[in-house]
């Protein structure tokens, strides 16, 4: 148990679910991601059992790169959600691109369900300064929170959420919160050596 669940009940259904897969952008000829996390095929990604984590009425907010912007459509259907809008995250920096210099990031925002918006003013865009290699913007958890329900959780998290709510968390590099099955994450060899 992380120090946050031992604090509160974990739930095992959320309302609103934040993800940041890592795409294999690969297939469409960028490189580069590999050498900072390992990457999922579309097919696991599809596969992850994220409908089950998801209550009747939920919202989903999945960020895709422009080139993996069709990918998240198929991805958000797969796991039971409906794409409704985009939130562009616009960095205002050249970045990287096949075709053209990358400087957008999206936020697909879906819903299942009959999940109703807390707020009906956010604009399509936020602009945000960029950090370290596929970090995404602070500014992401008060426009969510403005919008969606909790209880939150965040998929393929990297670190704690920089908020007064409570967000349950799992990934890679972070002490999870919840276990998928069929998809371990370094926390769950921990947890099972300590209860050895």
């Amino acid at each position: 148990m992380t120090k946050a669940s031992t604090q509160r009940a974990v739930p095992t259904r959320f309302r609103t679910i934040l993800a940041d897969p890592p795409w294999d952008h690969q297939q469409h000829g960028i490189k580069g991601a590999e050498q900072h996390y390992r990457l999922m095929s579309l097919k696991r990604i599809r596969e992850m059992p994220v409908a089950d984590l998801a209550e009747d009425n939920a919202h989903l907010w999945l960020w895709v790169t422009n080139a993996s912007l069709r990918d998240g459509y198929d991805v958000a259907k797969a796991w039971g959600f409906t794409p409704r809008s985009l939130l562009t995250w616009v960095k205002f920096r050249l970045g990287l691109g096949a075709y053209l210099r990358n400087s957008t990031e999206h936020l697909l925002f879906c819903t299942r369900g009959k999940a109703p918006v807390g707020f009906k003013s956010q604009p399509t865009w936020i602009s945000a300064p960029v950090q370290k290699h596929s970090q995404k913007p602070d500014e992401q958890y008060p426009v969510i929170e403005r919008i969606s329900p909790g209880p939150y959780l965040e998929l393929f998290a990297r670190r704690r959420p920089p908020s007064n709510q409570q967000w349950s968390v799992w990934g890679n590099e972070i002490d999870s919160d919840i276990r998928i099955p069929g998809y371990p994450v370094p926390a769950d060899q921990r947890h099972q050596q300590k209860a050895s």
